[in-house]
């Protein structure tokens, strides 16, 4: 009986090791997965911090890597001034309605991108899914 419960203990040890090197490897293997958001921005002053703290907090949550873009079109509130004073805590790229958007939109056509138009409350609830 004793040989026999001996047999079943090594015999689930041996399972879960097995399992930890093969997942250690995966993940050695896989690419880690970057989600790209690019937020189009307008006169969103009151949402913009809240909209990327909180992209950021979900993202560490369920331990994604994430970039955000923002690409405004001409706010005339402290939009961008907020996302210039966020950029020093997260990673971001800010853009305005000039070329350059429109050179990098170009450079980074072959990606999977997921844009959010801030002013429009669908594309808000939808885009943490992409998560």
């Amino acid at each position: 009986m004793i040989l026999g419960l001996i047999w079943i203990v090594g015999c689930y040890a041996a399972g879960i090791v097995l399992i930890h090197a093969l997942h250690r490897r995966w993940q050695r293997q896989a690419a880690p997965r970057i989600t790209h958001y690019i937020l189009q921005t307008r006169n969103n002053g009151h949402h913009v911090e809240w909209y990327l703290r909180s992209l950021h907090f979900f993202s560490w949550l369920k331990g994604r890597t994430i970039t955000v873009t923002i690409a405004d079109e001409g706010s005339t509130d402290d939009t961008v001034a907020i996302a210039e004073r966020l950029s020093h805590e997260h990673h971001l790229s800010i853009y305005t309605a000039d070329d350059s958007w429109k050179i990098w939109n170009r450079q980074h056509d072959d990606e999977q991108l997921v844009i959010v138009r801030l002013s429009q409350n669908q594309d808000l609830e939808t885009a943490y899914k992409f998560m």
